[in-house]
């Protein structure tokens, strides 16, 4: 293939990906409630099956992406639910499929531009090569996917049908590449010890906490700094007076945690959740959490979406230095918050905040 058809490829693989993330800030509360929607139906399906008994408790709910579909331009993900033996379970069960095809409108734009850049080189780009290139930017117009169902199923997972379904010790709900890559975007553990846990958390483990289930537990007083909790959930646990300096807690959920008096200086809180949250005399000095890409003219990944603080208390909280970029404020008390100095740039706000510039 001639360098310069794989360097054009590249600079529209680009463009499009660029293009899919401005459609996917304009469309994102729209897709959140198709797929709620949808999750919602396969939720109840599964409920149906093991109510008559021909689904045993699940260990897994997967939105997977077949290869062999995306080649055919049938854009969907299948969805599979399987037990503790995951491909090898002899239960496991397709349950549906989830169009896509609102998320490969550019992918597909690129394909059929490659297609007809070809003709140019008289025979010396095959098409071969040309679905080879198609294949390996899959992943990155896929990726949004995992975005949309993190946002969609914040506020189903605490109620019927889900939180009805039979599950086993360990239950995962993850989007991703058939028997290849998954991303877990929800996780539920039983019988969890805090205590346990937390002199785990001391160890401070690379790559090791992510992705947890960590939520109905007591870590108030504890000390975790520098420590990495990408994508953990946090739900409804305690960490008063917890230090949680200097740690990365990009996407995570502390969704109704209590959280008074705890130290998240220097932190990156990138898409982080802190809805509904108590942060009372909590410290965000110095945080980082902008939502967007870092860089608007090369796509590297998926945008940050904005950190989550609806409803949340955050009577006195200090926010000083921090950036806060896009961060939704809707419904969040503030009296006496501290802004000195903080980046708030397209944040939301609503009614009276009592916001303070000291």
């Amino acid at each position: 293939m001639f360098a310069d058809f794989t360097d054009l490829s590249n600079s529209l693989r680009n463009a499009n990906l660029l293009k899919t993330e401005t459609l996917f800030c304009s469309q994102k509360q729209k897709w959140c409630a198709d797929f709620a929607a949808h999750f919602q139906s396969v939720c109840t399906k599964l409920l149906a099956l093991q109510t008559e008994s021909s689904l045993p408790p699940i260990s897994r709910l997967e939105y997977t992406n077949l290869n062999t579909n995306f080649i055919n331009r049938h854009y969907v993900a299948e969805v599979w639910v399987y037990g503790d033996k995951r491909y090898l379970d002899k239960n496991q069960r397709f349950v549906g499929e989830y169009d896509i095809s609102f998320l490969f409108v550019y992918y597909n734009e690129l394909w059929d531009t490659l297609l007809t850049m070809r003709k140019r080189y008289v025979g010396k780009v095959k098409v071969r090569e040309i679905t080879e290139i198609m294949l390996k930017t899959l992943p990155d117009f896929y990726s949004y996917l995992p975005k949309i169902a993190l946002l969609a199923m914040k506020d189903l997972v605490e109620y019927p049908p889900f939180n009805s379904i039979a599950k086993n010790e360990t239950f995962k709900v993850t989007v991703g590449d058939y028997m290849v890559n998954t991303t877990p975007v929800f996780v539920e553990t039983k019988n969890k010890n805090d205590k346990k846990l937390a002199k785990w958390f001391e160890e401070r483990l690379e790559n090791t906490y992510t992705f947890g289930d960590y939520s109905n537990l007591d870590f108030s007083g504890k000390t975790f700094t520098f420590t990495e909790f990408r994508y953990a959930q946090f739900h409804h646990s305690c960490l008063r007076n917890a230090n949680l300096q200097g740690s990365a807690l990009i996407g995570a959920s502390f969704f109704m945690a209590q959280m008074e008096h705890c130290c998240l200086d220097n932190c990156s809180i990138y898409e982080t959740d802190f809805s509904h949250a108590k942060l009372q005399n909590a410290s965000f000095v110095n945080a980082r959490g902008q939502a967007g890409l870092p860089d608007v003219k090369e796509w590297r990944y998926v945008g940050f979406l904005p950190i989550s603080f609806r409803n949340a208390d955050l009577t006195e909280a200090n926010f000083t230095g921090a950036n806060l970029s896009g961060a939704d404020f809707t419904g969040a008390i503030l009296d006496g918050a501290i802004f000195t100095d903080t980046i708030l740039d397209g944040a939301i706000f609503s009614g009276n905040t009592g916001v303070s510039n000291r």
